[in-house]
């Protein structure tokens, strides 16, 4: 989210405001944001489009970033930047945008806002098929979930639990819930990470200084170690500031087994692996799964 194009889309102007987000810390363009990664030590980063065209109201009518600015930002500096399309499920042509993000522009996985778009995760009309193309071209999505700054939307669409239908009807389909359910609803968010082999939490959006102790704690065990994936929500949550807060709280007593997994690794696998259901491990340990079950 660059200075100019954030006043191109109101919604997120006001939650810019809503958080006391200073012009001087959005940046003018892409070199300053490699600028403040590098001050930071931050390797890659992901950029992600948002489109909510297909909405009624005036102010969520101007997406930030099209699906095409990504691609020609990322293909500027490919070894530093995973690109992310995104689509309004409302539009006609959404499921062939979709395919176009994937196979014409490269972009690694998809990203939607409920809120923004109206729309439950958990819409059979609307979301489900552009799930089956993610799912069908092996890519991740990555949805907002929790409440949010942007102002002209309702968070009914954004509870963790929307998604506990989503991740039992696509058990193969890599889910990433960003934000972790901030704003109440992180217990949620946790237990479906706990729950299912294809959901992931990312804990951008927030300081490390207001993280939840479950969080904290949870993610230090063998199980999350590997659900949870860093990030800031940038510039939102500064890089620099993000990592000035980790160290200032001893980098909450993680093992550097769980920094490394958290910080890098989980990111890289997501984005690496292939997908493992609960039917894959079933057949895995020689249970007689019915032919053609997907669930």
């Amino acid at each position: 989210m660059f200075r100019d194009d954030l006043r191109k889309n109101p919604g997120l102007f006001m939650a810019a405001k809503h958080f006391r987000l200073k012009d001087e810390l959005i940046p003018k363009g892409l070199d300053d944001m490699l600028e403040d990664m590098d001050k930071a030590n931050v390797e890659k980063a992901v950029i992600m489009s948002l489109d909510s065209s297909a909405s009624e109201h005036w102010a969520l009518k101007r997406s930030m970033l099209s699906n095409d600015e990504v691609a020609k930002l990322v293909s500027r500096y490919p070894d530093r930047f995973i690109g992310y399309g995104s689509v309004d499920p409302r539009r006609k042509d959404a499921v062939e945008e979709t395919e176009r993000c994937i196979k014409e522009l490269k972009l690694k996985g998809m990203k939607f806002h409920p809120a923004a778009v109206s729309t439950y995760p958990n819409d059979e009309k609307l979301f489900y098929p552009i799930y089956e193309k993610c799912v069908e071209f092996n890519v991740p999505v990555q949805s907002h979930c929790g409440t949010t700054g942007m102002y002209f939307t309702k968070i009914k669409y954004m509870m963790p639990l929307l998604y506990d239908d989503v991740a039992v009807d696509f058990p193969t389909l890599k889910l990433v819930l960003l934000h972790f359910g901030v704003g109440g609803w992180h217990d949620q968010a946790m237990s479906l990470a706990f729950r299912h082999p294809n959901v992931y939490l990312d804990i951008s959006g927030a300081s490390p200084r207001i993280y939840p102790q479950s969080l904290i704690v949870s993610a230090n065990t063998p199980f999350y170690q590997g659900k949870i994936l860093f990030g800031t929500d940038y510039p939102f949550v500064g890089m620099q500031s993000w990592f000035k807060a980790f160290k200032q709280l001893k980098g909450f007593g993680w093992s550097e087994e769980t920094q490394r997994k958290v910080l890098r690794d989980n990111c890289i696998h997501l984005h690496d692996s292939a997908p493992v259901s609960p039917l894959d491990i079933l057949r895995g340990e020689g249970i007689d799964v019915p032919p053609g079950a997907r669930r």
